[in-house]
């Protein structure tokens, strides 16, 4: 029995069908890699413009809002660049703010809680990065000064607006506008992992950041004039009141002392820790000593204050 082999047609057929199936294998699992470094690098831009909005919109919600001007800042700076061919918003954030969490880990640095803190975008080897000045302490250089620090890298874009309550606009300085009712902030990022790397995704946050125009009370309260007249008013009441009253006291007391003493009555003064003392009619007065709780012969104290004789 002879045994029949494979044409040279079917050998043929069988490899381009072999050819076919793993080209299609190949190619599904390049784009499956290709659609995993998508999702990788868009998910790296993501957590870049997601960490960068977080952090100036901690800052500028913490914003001071004083009476005098020069505790209280915010300018925004309208600036431009380029990317890839095409322009893109870089615009820089000073602010005044407040911060309970200290600049630098250590036990006791000397800061207080009011920082200087400005952002800005600059480039790096592979694309830019958001940066964050924070100065400790609130001088005539408020563009200058404290520690640097990177906040995210691949930032590509920094749109900063401020609203009036009517408009958006691209500029604003508190010195001469005062502070606006809020901030809209746009962050661009890129997940690309090296320079001149080619169509990666470019991620885009916005947010609206409320800021409350209404100044915080002072720390000390100071009177007015008015409310100085008034408390002055009320004592010189209380004082003239307290006057009369005591004027009343010392009349009574007179006659009690008097009256005491001339019907015998210096025993009952001598129970007093402190001696009496009685005015007569032409401006004399006479001190009655205590006695120590020791009465004293009334005839003799009655004719003496009686006659008016010291």
């Amino acid at each position: 029995m002879t045994r029949r082999g494979f044409t040279l047609i079917e050998l043929m057929v069988a490899g381009m069908m072999a050819v076919i199936v793993l080209g299609g294998i190949t190619t599904s699992l390049s784009q499956l890699g290709s659609a995993k470094s998508v999702s990788r690098q868009r998910l790296e831009a993501y957590s870049r413009c997601d960490a960068a909005l977080k952090d100036l919109r901690k800052e500028v919600i913490s914003t001071l809002r004083r009476g005098d001007l020069f505790d209280t800042r915010v300018l925004i700076t309208d600036g431009t660049g380029r990317f890839q061919g095409d322009n893109v918003n870089k615009d820089e954030l000073l602010v005044f703010n407040g911060n309970v969490r200290a600049n630098k880990e250590i036990d006791f640095n000397g800061e207080g809680l009011e920082y200087e803190t400005q952002f800005r975008i600059e480039d790096n080897d592979i694309s830019s990065a958001l940066w964050k000045r924070r100065d400790a302490i609130l001088d005539d250089n408020p563009v200058g000064g404290g520690i640097v620090t990177p906040i995210a890298d691949g930032i590509i874009s920094l749109d900063l607006e401020a609203y009036d309550g009517f408009s958006w606009f691209p500029d604003w300085d508190s010195d001469e506008l005062g502070l606006p009712h809020a901030l809209r902030i746009t962050v661009k990022s890129t997940g690309m992992e090296y320079y001149g790397e080619l169509y990666a995704p470019i991620v885009t946050l916005r947010t609206i950041v409320p800021i409350d125009r209404v100044m915080m009370p002072d720390d000390l309260h100071v009177p007015t004039e008015a409310e100085g007249t008034e408390g002055s008013g009320d004592g010189e009441g209380l004082g003239g009141e307290d006057g009369e009253s005591s004027g009343e006291d010392n009349s009574s007391e007179e006659e009690d002392g008097s009256g005491g003493t001339g019907g015998g009555g210096t025993g009952g003064g001598g129970q007093n820790d402190k001696p009496i003392i009685i005015t007569d009619p032409d401006g004399n007065q006479y001190e009655i000593p205590s006695g120590g709780g020791q009465p004293k012969p009334s005839g003799g104290d009655s004719s003496s204050i009686g006659n008016g004789n010291p």
